[in-house]
């Protein structure tokens, strides 16, 4: 228990620490980015024919953009402290509130993804990896090496040609309802299985070397009841480290995916902020992934402690 709380409490430092340099960094690059910020700004609202000095000015003000930079980002950081992400610079509606709406999106469509990744790559790897060299195993790694090199965008359109357009089964894009989520979720997850496969392929015949599990074979124990009693257990450990790095990654937005698939989640949201340079979206995008990355490997460090309580989190079996 004790390490379990040292693991959640350097975690948690470790999570602040994070967050803030990753806003802290976005501030810079947003700021020196070259151009005028307040004209930005007032196309994003309006549009370029209509925007006139006077309005620029207006907007320079109204959001004080006029200060040093330092002064801003002292003030930015003062707010944060408070929880106050502030507003959009384009829209005016409150950072906190828009991350919360499309970041359950992406959590969805994430959570879609890993489960699509999980139930291709956890049989296939086990079955590869107790039998190392042979047809399946030869099978799941040039599988596995094609659909790595491919991109996951041509995967998607390839889904959408065949499955949408081609054969009317599903909708292309937008998110009104379940089926709105399978192809990006099976795009998102297809690519994600390409890597697990051979990380738990890897693992599964790591443990199936190992004295304990060869002893108990020479005990008598055989076929699946070995592999879930004496395999899963100690392979896991490198598994889940990869699928929370993987669930991380998706956390943040699959920008791509999202915006092939017209997906209302984070990464079309970031990726908006960017080009409007909306700072306050930015920032407050750059504070939740980085809670979010430090969020999902506390989960792992957990659940390697419980699997392996004898071991320091995330190292492997011996």
């Amino acid at each position: 228990m004790g390490r379990l709380i040292r693991v959640i409490t350097s975690r948690l430092v470790q999570g602040f620490v994070v967050a803030l340099a990753v806003a802290s960094l976005t501030f810079v690059v947003v700021n020196v980015t070259p151009g005028d910020l307040a004209l930005q700004i007032a196309v994003a609202r309006h549009d370029l024919e209509s925007v006139t000095p006077a309005m620029v000015e207006q907007i320079r003000k109204e959001e004080g953009l006029e200060g040093p930079v330092m002064r801003r980002y002292f003030r930015w950081l003062a707010r944060t402290l408070r929880f106050d992400l502030g507003c959009s610079l384009v829209n005016g509606r409150p950072v906190g509130e828009e991350l919360i709406h499309r970041f359950s999106y992406t959590a969805r469509l994430a959570g879609a993804g890993l489960l699509v990744s999980f139930l291709l790559a956890v049989p296939l790897g086990i079955a590869s990896g107790i039998r190392p060299g042979r047809g399946v195993d030869r099978f799941s790694e040039l599988l596995s090496s094609v659909l790595t090199a491919l991109p996951s965008f041509v995967i998607g359109v390839f889904f959408v040609l065949v499955f949408a357009i081609k054969l009317h089964w599903l909708p292309a894009a937008g998110f009104t309802g379940i089926r709105h989520m399978v192809l990006p979720a099976l795009t998102l997850g297809i690519g994600l299985a390409a890597l697990s496969t051979r990380i738990v392929a890897t693992a599964v015949a790591d443990v199936r070397s190992r004295f304990y599990y060869r002893f108990a074979r020479m005990k008598g124990l055989g076929g699946m009841h070995l592999i879930l009693r004496h395999g899963i257990k100690n392979a896991a450990i490198p598994v889940l480290t990869l699928l929370g790095i993987q669930f991380a990654h998706l956390l943040d937005g699959a920008v791509v995916i999202e915006t092939l698939f017209a997906w209302p989640g984070m990464g079309r949201f970031l990726l908006e902020g960017i080009l409007a340079r909306d700072i306050p979206v930015v920032q407050g995008a750059g504070l939740l992934i980085g809670f979010t990355y430090v969020a999902v490997n506390m989960a792992v460090d957990v659940l390697c402690v419980a699997l392996s309580p004898s071991r320091n989190p995330g190292e492997a079996p011996p």
